[in-house]
């Protein structure tokens, strides 16, 4: 039951945010009484912290699944794992970001970070895998090259202030990011499996 109610409500909270989302709405979407639900989260803010964790959980689930299906090349994966990001980030109501801050500052502190920092593990091995394969330049500061692209890649999406600034969707400003970060560290092979992947990684964002 601990579990479905987790679902349930991490649902809710996605769709409308913290406050919209009631403990009374959520046991009614369950069908179960008020009291039931109480017994199982003894408060609101600690079913939101059950439901962040388990929001960071599958998140990171995802993405090593990722790696492990895009095995052709270290390029597939990072493309793979920026387009997770992105329809993750823009698929959550705006009005979370400012919510968590406000109402439970702890949540907010755990879930961005947390994001930011998983995706950051996962482009650190899909990196060193494309210096192997010969696809990135093997100058490239690995000490921070994967901090900094997942960096870049949440806060595209965070602060639509740039693609405002360019006139650009978010989505076109995104897809445009993705290739300059590629293209920034590809060696020449890389380049050229690159431009095979332009027009897709164009396509996935830009409809």
């Amino acid at each position: 039951m601990r579990e479905a109610i987790v679902e349930v409500a991490q649902r809710l909270i996605i769709q409308q945010g913290v406050r919209a989302t009631t403990m009374d709405q959520i046991a009614e979407a369950l069908g179960i009484s008020k009291k039931t639900l109480y017994e199982h989260f003894a408060s609101k803010d600690g079913l939101v912290e059950a439901c962040a964790d388990a929001f960071l959980t599958q998140i990171e689930r995802k993405l090593c699944e990722i790696r492990q299906t895009h095995t052709e090349n270290a390029l597939l994966p990072m493309i793979a794992t920026a387009n997770y990001i992105y329809t993750l980030l823009t698929s959550l109501n705006p009005i979370l970001y400012t919510e968590l801050r406000r109402v439970i500052p702890h949540a907010r502190a755990q879930v961005l970070p947390r994001i930011q920092s998983i995706v950051q593990r996962q482009l650190a091995l899909s990196v060193a895998q494309a210096v192997k394969e010969g696809l990135f330049r093997q100058d490239l500061p690995m000490d921070i090259l994967p901090l900094w692209m997942s960096f870049v890649i949440v806060q595209v999406v965070l602060n639509p202030a740039l693609a405002e600034q360019a006139r650009k969707s978010i989505a076109e400003i995104y897809a445009e990011t993705i290739l300059l970060l590629l293209y920034s560290f590809t060696t020449e092979a890389g380049r050229r499996l690159l431009e095979n992947y332009k027009s897709q990684i164009f396509q996935i964002y830009v409809r």
